[in-house]
């Protein structure tokens, strides 16, 4: 019976790993930046770059405005030519996300 629990638990951690809906990143630490979306409009020279960030801890307590309004905003970017996100979570106690847009 024994053996069978242990089969079963194996195989079932096994398909939760290798599915498609498997999260990305670490367990203990995660950082890692991702692009979010792009448009059209090429960068210039004069490129403009703007950030925006919410913070969550605990799961409980989530303070900021990450959207990519907020961080062209930040930089006067009217025209938006593409968006990374940035993410940081530590054991799932503290996790940082920032938006970061690039565009005129």
């Amino acid at each position: 019976m024994k053996k069978k629990v242990l089969l079963f638990l194996a195989a079932t951690s096994l398909a939760f790993m290798t599915s498609s809906c498997a999260v990305v990143g670490g367990v203990i630490y995660d950082g890692h930046t991702n692009p979010h979306s792009v448009t059209s409009n090429t960068i210039s020279k004069n490129a403009k770059v703007g950030t925006s960030s919410f913070t969550n801890i605990l799961g409980l307590v989530c303070i900021g405005d990450g959207g990519i309004n907020a961080a062209a905003k930040t930089a006067g970017i009217t025209k938006i030519s593409h968006v990374d996100q940035k993410n940081l979570n530590v054991l799932g106690i503290f996790s940082k996300v920032e938006t970061v847009v690039y565009g005129e």
